[in-house]
């Protein structure tokens, strides 16, 4: 299915000023009762939100070089964003002294698709970053830079375009050292031009005259232009090319409404890259199935090409399907099915090798890693399997089943592979491969190193009776901190699809952020219902036609098992979901009335007017109920849960986006318009403007989780909001705002932090990837360390300034050793990505002047400072008098004290504004001066 998730304001110093003359130094002087000390291993929201990801890993073809895209979240001109950068590991080293992974660029954008060229001097990859002398890239009616594909040579020097096209590059491959093929859409039209020039972006749907044909080019890696290969007046959206650059196989739409209605599937067509001629294959069924290839994978001597094949009884929708894989012999054009041995088909994807292939085979909620050895050839291959085998005791995870991505070296020296679990978050390593032996295991990543030290808790694949009496299998997540006998709240978290499955993989997301659920206290269950992935055809197809009905039992009958096993409590149940997991939770509250809550993202109710609205409307809807609305009208009534929300009784919230093409926004509006009126139930519709099916951007999926969570604080775990949720009289970044996030801060006794055997110690809290000191170390924590720090009245949380490199990092090891924890100075990367994803808002001499001052008045300023008031820091401000960042917050990364960081080469290095320095753009504002520096720790083995 294409899853219902188809694939400068002038400072207030004089109010400032009057806090310091007045000496309200103190917390209590604030007037904020001291508060209970945060978990200083909580989860947050951006610890969903900032996850960092590895993914495109692609080897060289001698093995010794991999590439790979790191995603991470940074922050642009204020606004956060998703950004991926190239990075480069070696292979050929047994662990011992490797050098660490390079990063190759270091932009704010995206890049993608990695690939070597055959003599491996060159790394290609697609990115949307600007053009030379392009400025922002694209002109004024575009949206941005274009997506081109660009070059870095290995031997160094700075990456370059290989194309400047007007429109984005969709694929493209390397036909030798100094050529690629690429599949791009046709140059503007005169009439697509006309349309530019009038300001007329109108769109005509399923337009085949004016939608540009997507063609395949060549173009040199010296800049020697762009030439067609082809003339297809269809619109290609897959290509693999042979690793000796002779062919290419394409995939071309030949209906601009396939997605819609399923009716004109593509064709595929093997490319000549030397003429551009093409020669359509697969026209005539096999074996009676017409085959539909994806993932195609080229043999590493380019005699043929595995591809990936939907399978479904259904003559028409693909929806409901299980994964064959078949095989092409080039030279004699033979075609055959590869029996994996396996009825639930392939899994999470495979990776070629040169005597056969490494393939995941789908195993319900895991994987199974195998590998397959060719024999024979052409028409009479066949391939035996094997099970690998981890020499020397198996990792955990277990790849053999937890792995959930790979890649292989081009000659089989190697695997690549990443595993995860439920409660282990990703990691990628690489081993040696010797036929089904994996040998010299190393790590290849150190992703979310702040992750290191939270509790990720218990989890466990359990199985019930569901509909029909089958078998379901789902996943149960424990409350942190949970204890033997207690029962507990439980949130049902249904997957989307329907044809997709919840894995025992690390799955936290702003749709469902289960740790912090879980955090709260309550248990989660994913469930597997019929309709899922991962079982094979039966399971899968079982919903056809019956379309809810064995899926609210399946879900029903896990949370009675939950209940009947004395762990969950019955009367503080929740359900969650978004997409077709939304639906299933729409529908359920209209069966069941003892849900206290339910969050509903992008979910239909009333399927008649689904039907046209959505981009796979007559494919998905014609196939689960039956025919189209004219053929099936009662079954598209019956199924309709809008019909049926005169029952539900449960605070509901529900979510949109506006631009959401698998299922349309007026079916929330719906819901809430019904639910409002009808009266029974609460009710709460957030819309996120221009929004698809799955949100984009990073703040509107962090108003989701906040909403969900104030949600269930309410009405599942009856508790009030955190922080300053519900006082819409408080803004956010007013001094207000700060002084009360302050006052939920650890102190005791008016001092700030957390106090362990008698003393106080920093608090700390989840920021930008790290475990990181709420504030500044202040001088009452740094007198616990130093005996001869003096602190007068009214100075405890001011921060502590004036000591040197060595005596900030003896103030690290101490804490580490007096508490327990892996606490140090960060590292200079890593301060200044705190201070970056801050802001530059907080207390430097731009705030007490009323401008920013040049290096002149910079100077001049502190001249008179140091004559008028010898021997003080005047300008320092208590910890936390701004507003922070973050829930809960970090305050004064972007000024109060410069920090003390550890320098690439180990030594110190004051990072960050500070109250006595300038942020004038043309330079630093001046040097650090040491009585304004001071410093912050971070927990954590350095990333």
């Amino acid at each position: 299915m294409n899853t219902r998730a188809r694939r400068i304001t002038r400072p207030a110093a004089p109010f400032l000023a009057f806090l310091l003359l007045c000496g309200l130094g103190p917390l209590g002087a604030f007037g904020v009762e001291p508060a209970a000390a945060a978990a200083p291993h909580a989860w947050t929201a951006d610890d969903v939100l900032h996850t960092e990801s590895a993914q495109a890993w692609t080897v060289s073809r001698d093995g010794r070089l991999a590439a790979w895209v790191k995603l991470t979240v940074e922050t642009a001109e204020g606004k956060e964003k998703r950004v991926s950068n190239l990075w480069l590991s070696r292979l050929d080293g047994t662990g011992d002294g490797e050098p660490a992974p390079l990063q190759l660029t270091r932009g704010k954008d995206r890049v993608s698709s990695p690939a070597f060229s055959p003599d491996g001097k060159y790394l290609a990859f697609l990115s949307n970053r600007a053009l030379p002398g392009k400025g922002g890239g694209g002109d004024a009616s575009d949206e941005g830079p274009k997506q081109q594909v660009w070059l870095f040579s290995l031997a160094g020097g700075e990456a370059y375009p290989a194309t400047h096209l007007d429109r984005d590059v969709q694929a493209f491959g390397w036909i030798d050292g100094e050529s690629l093929v690429l599949a791009a859409p046709e140059a503007n039209s005169a009439y697509e031009l006309e349309r530019k020039e009038q300001h007329d972006n109108a769109m005509v749907v399923d337009d085949a005259k004016h939608t540009p044909p997507v063609r395949l080019y060549r173009v040199g890696i010296d800049g020697g232009g762009v030439h067609h290969l082809t003339w297809n007046p269809d619109w290609i959206d897959a290509l693999s090319v042979s690793p000796d650059g002779k062919w290419a196989v394409v995939s071309a739409e030949q209906s601009l409404s396939y997605e819609f209605d399923s009716k004109v599937p593509p064709q595929t067509r093997l490319v000549d890259l030397a003429t551009g001629a093409e020669r359509r294959l697969f026209a005539e069924p096999i074996d009676g199935w017409t085959v539909l290839p994806f993932a195609v994978r080229w043999d590493p001597d380019a005699s043929g090409f595995y591809f990936a094949d939907q399978f479904t009884h259904d003559p028409m929708y693909r929806n409901a399907t299980v994964t064959h894989l078949y095989h092409l012999d080039l030279a004699s054009g033979r075609v055959v099915e590869v029996d994996l041995g396996w009825e639930r088909g392939l899994g999470n994807g495979y990776a070629v090798l040169p005597d056969g292939f490494v393939a995941f085979l789908a195993d319900g909620v895991h994987d199974r890693l195998a590998r397959y050895r060719k024999t024979g050839a052409g028409g009479s291959a066949s391939w035996s399997r094997q099970d690998l085998v981890w020499q020397g005791g198996r990792p955990t995870p277990d790849p053999a089943t937890q792995a959930v991505d790979l890649a292989t070296a081009p000659d089989g020296s190697s695997l690549l592979y990443e595993t995860s679990t439920t409660t282990v978050p990703p990691q990628w390593f690489a081993a040696h491969l010797d036929a089904a032996r994996v040998t010299g295991a190393r790590r290849l990543t150190h992703l979310n190193p702040s992750f290191d030290d939270k509790p990720t808790g218990r989890a466990e694949v359990i199985h019930w009776t569901g509909a029909r009496g089958d078998t379901v299998e789902g996943i149960l997540q424990y409350p942190l901190g949970w204890k033997e006998g207690e029962r507990a709240p439980l949130i049902l978290a249904t997957h989307g699809g329907p044809a997709a499955r919840s894995r025992d993989a690390w799955s936290q997301s702003w749709a469902t952020p289960i740790l912090l659920w879980r955090q709260r206290g309550a248990f989660v269950l994913q469930v597997n219902y019929h309709g899922s992935t991962g079982y094979g055809l039966e399971w899968v197809e079982s919903i056809k036609d019956h379309y809810y009905e064995l899926e609210i039992p399946d879900l029903e009958s896990g949370v009675d098992h939950l209940i009947a096993q004395g762990l969950v409590d019955p009367d503080r149940l929740a359900a969650a979901g978004w997409s077709n997991g939304g639906i299933l939770t729409a529908d359920l509250i209209t069966e069941d009335q003892r849900y206290k809550a339910a969050s509903v993202g992008a979910a239909d109710v009333e399927w008649l007017s689904d039907w046209a609205n959505v981009a796979f409307g007559a494919s998905f809807d014609n196939y689960y109920f039956g025919g189209t609305p004219w053929e099936a009208t009662q079954a598209y009534l019956d199924k309709s849960p809008f019909f049926r929300l005169t029952k539900v009784t449960t605070p509901t919230i529900l979510y949109t986006g506006t631009e959401d093409t698998n299922v349309p926004p007026h079916q929330s509006w719906s819901t809430f318009r019904a639910l409002q009126q009808i009266g029974r139930a609460p009710v709460r519709l957030v819309v996120f403007p221009g929004e698809p099916h799955g949100l984009r951007k990073i703040p509107f999926q962090r108003r989701k989780i906040e909403e969900d969570l104030t949600w269930f604080d309410r009405y599942l775990f009856d508790r009030a909001p955190e922080g300053l949720k519900g006082i819409e009289a408080v803004h956010d970044g007013t001094l207000l705002a700060a002084l009360l996030e302050r006052g939920g801060a650890a102190s005791s006794h008016g001092m700030l932090g957390e106090v362990k055997d008698g003393v106080p110690i920093p608090e700390t809290a989840s920021f930008a990837g790290l475990e990181v000191g709420r504030f500044e170390v202040t001088r009452a924590q740094w007198a616990a360390f130093d005996p001869q720090a003096e602190v007068a009245p009214g100075e405890a949380n001011l921060p502590a300034t004036g000591m040197s490199f060595e005596r900030a990092k003896a103030y690290a090891a101490w804490l580490a050793e007096r508490t327990g924890r892996p606490f140090r100075l960060p590292t200079a990367k890593e301060a200044k990505k705190l201070a970056g994803a801050a802001g530059s808002k907080g207390n430097t001499l731009d705030r007490w002047a009323g401008y920013t001052p040049n290096p002149d008045d910079t100077s001049a300023i502190r001249k008179a400072l140091a004559e008028r008031l010898p021997g003080k820091t005047p300008l320092l401000l208590p910890v936390g008098s701004l507003p922070g960042k973050g829930t809960p917050p970090v305050f004064d990364l972007d000024g109060n004290a410069t920090e003390w960081a550890v320098g690439e080469d180990g030594e110190g290095v004051a990072e960050g504004p500070s109250a006595d320095r300038s942020t004038d753009a043309r330079g630093d504002g001046g040097s650090a001066s040491i009585e304004y520096t001071g410093l912050r720790v971070v927990v954590g083995t350095r990333g």
